[in-house]
């Protein structure tokens, strides 16, 4: 049984795409046909007595040794000059034929998202590319695999690891080629523990010494192995100076314990599993239903211990032409044979796909509100809005970064949407799908019920940001997506919920969201303005919005 130290394992499903660059390195080629061996792999190299034909990609140098998946070796891949610099091997043409299916899976550990990716000649002579599967790592292994990938049309095929972006060292390990629909093999798992530098299953003055060696090598971009489960003690993303300090204190016994990892998990690409319902339900007849029940006062118990599974994703955004990341909860007591709603919650300016999953009570309010049986079970969707062909990151000028932000509400329906209906079991049509977020994200979870309000039945806004209409703030002139008579969602798309919250105590955005609520009224569209008393461009505004929206999305 392969063993390692990580607990996370990443199924990637099929991307299409074309990369800009062909490999320069040349490298051994396999000539042999290969048969099938006795557990249906055509293809298994361990690295343990050397690179297995794998070469070099662009600059790249591959060499054997460093922390291994499996066994006690594994492929390095340094002196990287580009993101496609890499470590490829070539097919066997009598093997790998046009047409025909296998499964590929490779364990990789690196930095960032990791591609494993195809390189071929087309049938006009073309050199031509292809993704096969690809998955995060944050120096711990993730096995990148996809188990039924039909190669293209061509010759020449070309089996290569890159990363989407950065130079950094990586290392590959269990590479594994097989007859279509083999699994990979399920590795043992070793007990990981935070803080345990040096492996030996507990905490002491030794991980201390091992741990501050590491943070150098770490900060310096020099080290490739190491294991965010165990380094990241204080559990907030990353390896710094604050883990340190937190294990010096643990030693010495000033803290008794450490903070709860947020538990990571696989994911697959299993035949997806989808349901579109209808409702006949009245939407103005629900929202009034329910407004004598909304409340600004919290219960601090639907604020603790927030459970369920985050797996992180990355999808093909046709608008931006690029990879984006989002992260997928799973509700406690996820089942993948039952159907669920899909809740989309989008960050404020400057955030991503993390922004919203700590601070603001959406994990813990959906945990407690389903385990009470307040709300119904659902999966929620912790989006990265930024949507701009031209700039993979925002660039800090507000006024410049705002058109990435509202190319959401194409880059949304178009292409996350259909990715999470592809892969997991959920429930398709307005009915079953919500959308709220803060700030800018509530800003443009506003302007994606209008845009999508087929799409879209339930939207939320929390202390939503201005420029949806034409106007001026503190801080720009905002030229607007629509004008204020276009404020509307008219029948027969009238919102089951249109909830938005305003902080009597927010400088930030004013009166923007009571403005919002108001030109809805006038318009004829039914909606819920919460007024948070001593709210703050804040959690304290938008608690209270996540906590009546949970309660009262999918069920009209």
């Amino acid at each position: 049984m392969r063993k390692l130290r990580t607990v996370k394992s990443v199924l990637a499903g099929i991307l299409s795409g074309a990369m800009m660059f062909s490999a320069v390195s040349a490298m051994p080629a396999v000539t042999n046909a290969q048969e099938l061996d006795a557990n249906g792999y055509y293809c298994h190299d361990t690295f343990e007595n050397g690179t297995d034909d794998w070469g070099g990609r662009g600059s790249a140098s591959v060499s054997v040794g460093g922390t291994a998946y499996a066994g006690s070796k594994a492929l390095t891949v340094s002196d990287r000059g580009s993101a496609w610099h890499g470590a490829q091997k070539a097919l066997d043409s009598q093997t790998f034929k046009a047409g025909e299916t296998f499964s590929f899976s490779a364990a990789v550990s690196g930095s960032g998202n990791m591609m494993l990716s195809l390189q071929y000649t087309d049938a006009s002579g073309k050199t031509a590319y292809g993704h096969i599967a690809n998955g995060q790592s944050s120096g711990d292994y993730t096995v990148l695999s996809n188990t039924d990938y039909q190669l293209p049309e061509g010759s020449g095929y070309i089996l290569y690891v890159e990363t989407e972006d950065g130079t950094a060292s990586f290392s590959i390990d269990e590479v594994i080629i097989a007859k279509a629909g083999t699994q990979p093999d399920a590795p043992q798992s070793v007990n990981v523990i935070q803080g345990d530098f040096n492996g030996d299953e507990r905490v002491d003055i030794f991980d201390l010494v091992l741990a501050r060696k590491s943070l150098v090598s770490y900060t310096s971009g020099s080290a490739t192995d190491t294991v965010m489960t165990v380094a990241d003690i204080d559990c907030d993303g990353e390896f710094a100076v604050n883990d340190i300090v937190m294990l010096s204190k643990f030693i010495l016994g000033k803290v008794r314990e450490f903070p709860e990892p947020i538990v990571t998990t696989t994911t697959t690409t299993a035949p997806p599993v989808t349901t579109t319902t209808t409702s006949n339900a009245d939407p103005s007849a629900y929202m009034a239903s329910i407004r004598d029940k909304i409340t600004v006062n919290v219960p601090q118990n639907v604020l603790k211990n927030a459970e369920g599974k985050i797996e992180h994703i990355t999808y093909f955004s046709k608008k931006a032409n690029r990879n984006k990341g989002a992260n997928v909860w799973l509700p406690p007591g996820y089942d993948s044979s039952k159907k669920y709603p899909v809740f989309y919650v989008n960050h404020g300016y400057g955030g991503d796909e993390s922004s919203m999953m700590n601070g603001m009570g959406v994990r813990e309010i959906a945990t407690n509100l389903i385990k009470s049986g307040e709300a119904e079970p659902m999966i929620i969707v912790f989006t990265n809005q930024y949507t701009d062909p031209n700039h993979e990151k925002q660039t800090g000028n507000g006024q410049a970064d705002v058109p990435g932000y509202d190319n959401f509400v194409e880059d949304m329906p178009d292409s996350l949407m259909p990715y999470i209906e592809s892969h997991y079991p959920v429930k398709t049509g307005r009915e079953n799908t919500a959308v709220a977020g803060f700030s800018m994200g509530g800003r443009e979870s506003l302007y994606i019920g209008m845009k999508c309000c087929d799409k879209v039945g339930y939207i939320g806004g929390g202390a939503p940001a201005p420029g949806i209409f034409p106007t001026r703030d503190q801080f720009m002139t905002h030229p607007g997506v629509m004008s204020k008579d276009d404020m509307r969602i008219d029948p027969p798309y009238s919102p089951y919920i249109l909830m938005i919250a305003g902080g009597t105590n927010d400088t930030m955005v004013n009166d923007f969201p009571k403005q919002y609520s108001d030109l809805f009224t006038q318009h004829g569209t039914e909606n819920i303005y919460i007024s948070v008393p001593g709210g703050g461009h804040d959690s304290n505004t938008v608690i209270p919005l996540m906590y009546n929206f949970i309660r009262f999305i999918f069920k009209a």
